[in-house]
């Protein structure tokens, strides 16, 4: 019998965490450390509510000596471990009866395309994965002259390569929800080069350096599985595959790969794949999505802010939301009417860098990132308003994209139109003036005095400083004159949803499977991931000789 130990609360600043764990458990239930023979972390969180206490609380799983003993004494504290639920991506699967003609095949490497793919490999299914963008080596060169001589690559950039734009993130691993396969997607990531805490962490994390490493491991080991990468190639179009398969999907290159099960899991960013998808007739509807832009802090400000006088190791982070009533945009000639707007915080980077995400060339777009380390000295966060539907639909399906568009040009050409971001400081930007003398940010290739007031569109600056001010009554010291607003942050999700059926399929096209968060089905790492296994094992499902009921997990 394990014991599972709900909160055991360490201070922090202690030397040894490990040390000081067992102590404090063995001393909780009163045993010699000696009667300690096994111990799990399952979660530690961080306890700042009290700045004058901070503190470490874990829960734990113990295998003790003479546990019915030390249980009888301890039920305030302690109680039998139901042990570690894990769901299976392939319970219920017979592998031999998977019957293909043809390879599946995805295009994007991202989560969602991966996972996809390492689902279908551990059932047997080796797929064909079409990436436009270099794999994690060569990208790394790219991304960097961006930033360091802005030489703007349009195949290969912060958004287009292996690992997806979450490649160049902090790496969060949360999720909106409580899935079954967050903890099976949790030990792929340990399983190829992830820090284990991520297993127990409340916050979890990985940061750009584990994530290029775990992006180059998984595409090894799906390579030994026997599925096959294209990479440096665009999917340009699609074709019916006669008598012999469902689909020809067709590259830039004049290749033309058959095939039953096509995932199209292409990211948030690949416009000209949208508009091809379009064209074909695949059914997809706009939807709402998010604007806005970084505000940037010296991380020690942000620190004293959430811990007060305590000194931690940690880089302090925030999440922050408000509402406020607007009228919204009526890009289409609508009725605009009183509506209540989300403001949020969104992509959180402790100590980290923010960096150029246009797609497009003569694009600026903006996005935060982190080393695991978290050691920049700065903080940033996207702080995006709610963009309704009625803010930019003007009767076409793809008008949210168009206006995603439109912004980054003009964010482009305030920037200076050479990838500087245009930057603002937040007191300046509240009160609807120019910013005088030097701006410091992390962002690079450099930034450029400007009117972010009057870059972003009206009813978003209204909506960002009445934030603004809910944010600085939460955390005292937010408005202040080194904190700075940096722009444009366009790209939280996609501007539509492409529509699948019961079985993840595009309603108006068999076989074709929409995927992750360009589909519109996710929203950071974990849920493109959870969408990906999904995929997978819809695709195995789709594949069986036996058709079966799809567990309660996929649905």
């Amino acid at each position: 019998m394990t014991l599972r130990l709900k909160e055991v609360v360490i201070p922090v600043g202690t030397d040894v965490p490990s040390d000081a764990l067992q102590q404090a458990v063995t001393s909780m239930l009163g045993v010699p450390q000696a009667n300690l023979k096994a111990m799990t972390i399952l979660k530690k969180s961080l306890d700042a509510r009290r700045k004058s206490a901070i503190v470490y609380k874990y829960q734990v799983d113990v295998d003790l000596e003479d546990e019915d003993q030390v249980l009888s004494r301890n039920q305030a504290i302690a109680e039998k471990s139901p042990g570690i639920n894990i769901a299976d991506p392939l319970a219920g699967m017979d592998p031999a009866a998977i019957r293909v003609r043809h390879k599946p095949v995805i295009v994007g490497s991202g989560p969602a395309g991966i996972f996809a793919a390492l689902t279908m490999a551990l059932a047997g299914q080796p797929c064909i994965i079409v990436e436009r963008g270099e794999p994690v080596e060569g990208r790394m060169r790219t991304v960097n002259n961006l930033r360091r001589i802005a030489t703007f690559k349009a195949e290969s950039n912060y958004c287009f390569g292996e690992g997806g734009a979450g490649t160049f993130s902090d790496g969060k691993l949360t999720c909106g929800k409580n899935h079954p396969l967050i903890r099976h997607v949790f030990e792929q990531f340990v399983r190829h080069g992830a820090p284990a805490d991520i297993l127990y962490d409340a916050k979890p994390h990985i940061g750009t350096d584990f994530l290029m490493r775990i992006a180059y491991n998984m595409r090894q080991y799906l390579k030994s599985l026997g599925t096959e990468f294209i990479f440096g190639h665009r999917f340009t179009d699609f074709s019916d595959g006669g008598p012999t398969a469902r689909w020809i999907v067709k590259l830039d290159d004049g290749r033309e790969l058959a095939t039953d099960h096509f995932i199209v899991a292409i990211g948030h960013s690949a416009r000209d794949t949208y508009q091809m998808l379009f064209d074909k007739g695949l059914a997809m509807v706009p939807k709402p999505f998010a604007m806005g832009a970084r505000i940037e802090h010296p991380q020690d400000q942000i620190n004293r802010i959430q811990f007060g006088s305590c000194s931690l190791p940690a880089a302090a982070e925030y999440k922050l939301a408000s509402q406020v009533e607007s009228a919204p945009h009526s890009a289409g000639g609508l009725n605009p009417t009183s509506t209540s707007r989300g403001i949020w915080t969104f992509c959180m980077c402790p100590g980290g860098h923010l960096m150029p995400t246009g797609a497009q060339p003569g694009h600026l777009a903006i996005n935060g990132m982190s080393y695991h380390g978290r050691k920049s000295g700065f903080a940033n966060a996207a702080v995006v308003v709610n963009v309704l539907r009625e803010d930019f639909f003007k009767g076409h399906v793809l008008d949210g994209m168009h206006y995603q568009a439109a912004l980054e040009r003009q964010a482009f050409a305030a920037g200076g139109s050479n990838y500087n971001s245009p930057a603002q400081r937040l007191i300046d930007f509240m009160k609807g003036r120019d910013s005088k003398g030097t701006i410091t940010s992390t962002y690079k290739p450099g930034i450029t005095n400007a009117r972010l007031d009057q870059v972003l569109p009206d009813f978003i600056v209204k909506a960002l400083r009445g934030a603004m001010h809910d944010y600085n009554k939460t955390m005292r010291g937010y408005i202040s004159p080194e904190a700075v607003v940096v722009g444009l942050e366009s790209k939280t999700s996609a501007p539509v949803s492409m529509v699948r059926d019961r079985a993840l399929q595009s309603v108006s096209h068999p076989g074709i499977f929409p995927a992750g968060e360009g589909a519109g089905f996710a929203g950071g790492i974990v849920s493109a991931a959870l969408d990906g296994v999904r995929i997978g094992r819809a695709v195995l499902d789709d594949s069986a000789r036996d058709s079966v009921a799809l567990p309660l997990w996929i649905n």
